[in-house]
């Protein structure tokens, strides 16, 4: 019993301080294309730190983690996010979602070097958003688009509908 406590409660200590480890990066430069590759593992550990943390914790570095993140999609040379209506339904529900669909985005072309799969980076800032409002639902309004993504990922047919309005 007392190895299960134990466990348990490093568990939660390595938790808590995982989804501490981000910090956002100050005074960042991003005059000249090169200077984008410098932040591309900053990006990655934003995006992480803006899933893991709850919605409602943190507000101050969240709306830094945001601006740092969409800064730096606004100008990278690499990283091309579309957002189509079609696709992006929830973008009038929250900003914080919209911020994790093109986090999510980001992140599948950064770690795999997939700049131009429009249909690719969508699914992945579609599931980001589907993660993040299923662990955000009691913060955040019901979004009936997203519980309709959600649906279609459990049916099988997200990829189908990404790739017929991508």
């Amino acid at each position: 019993m007392k190895t299960i406590t134990l466990t348990l409660i490093l568990a939660t200590i390595s938790l808590g301080l995982f989804s501490q480890d981000f910090e956002v990066p100050e005074n960042c430069k991003l005059d000249k294309s090169e200077d984008y590759a410098i932040y591309e593992q900053d990006v990655i550990k934003c995006f992480e730190w803006l899933m893991k943390t709850p919605i409602n914790e943190q507000a101050t570095k969240r709306k830094e983690a945001n601006a740092f993140l969409l800064k730096w999609l606004s100008g990278s040379p690499n990283v091309h996010i579309e957002i189509k209506q079609e696709i992006v339904t929830f973008m009038g529900t929250s900003p914080d979602l919209l911020m994790i669909f093109m986090g999510g985005w980001a992140k599948y072309s950064l770690e795999s070097k997939d700049f131009k799969n429009k249909i690719a980076g969508s699914k992945a800032g579609i599931e980001s958003v589907i993660e993040f409002y299923t662990r955000n639902k009691d913060f955040l309004k019901k979004d009936k688009n997203i519980e309709k993504y959600i649906k279609m990922r459990k049916k099988g047919t997200l990829k189908a509908y990404i790739e017929k309005n991508a």
